[in-house]
């Protein structure tokens, strides 16, 4: 930043005072370092601005819920929230994915997802349904403790009673 400042004395703002005083010279030097400081702010406060509003948006696009079949039963866009639920019918047989202020009293409460700081975290509720997670590219599945968050990426896969849950990322262009 200092060599721009002095690059911008020497060769525009001093040429141009050739025929003022010092004291002009000085005030107009000091005039152009506190626009210059300001402009600086401002860009830094736009760039601290962007980065807060990209660690909370979501880094994936959708969770699904697939069948032991494979066949996909639920998709949950993601864009905009900040948390949802697994939930399903008493029975254990269906899965399904809701926002969390929106959950039925009538199903059972496997887990909630939270944003934070950009990474999503599932916690699993106390009951007796178990819930699990297989990491990345690992071929053993963890069964989660109760009321402890584990990050999840779009590697893992959840597992619910007979489902499993995966998260779809976004492209780069979109992420941004």
């Amino acid at each position: 930043m200092k060599e721009y400042q002095i690059f911008y004395l020497c060769f525009y703002l001093l040429p141009s005072t050739a025929d003022k005083t010092n004291k002009s010279i000085i005030f107009i030097f000091l005039v152009q370092s506190v626009f210059f400081v300001a402009a600086m702010f401002s860009i830094i406060m736009v760039l601290i601005f962007h980065y807060h509003k990209k660690k909370q948006v979501s880094p994936y696009e959708t969770v699904y819920v697939v069948t032991g079949d494979g066949k996909i039963r639920n998709r949950f866009l993601l864009q905009g929230r900040k948390s949802f639920i697994i939930t399903g019918k008493p029975g254990g047989k269906e899965v399904f994915i809701e926002d969390y202020g929106r959950s039925r009293h009538d199903k059972y409460i496997y887990g909630v997802c939270n944003l934070v700081s950009g990474i999503w975290y599932l916690e699993a509720f106390p009951g007796s349904h178990p819930l699990g997670i297989r990491k990345g590219g690992e071929s053993v599945i963890y069964r989660l403790k109760e009321e402890i968050p584990y990050p999840v990426s779009c590697q893992d896969i959840i597992y619910v009673d007979n489902c499993k849950i995966t998260m779809k990322q976004k492209y780069p262009e979109e992420a941004e």
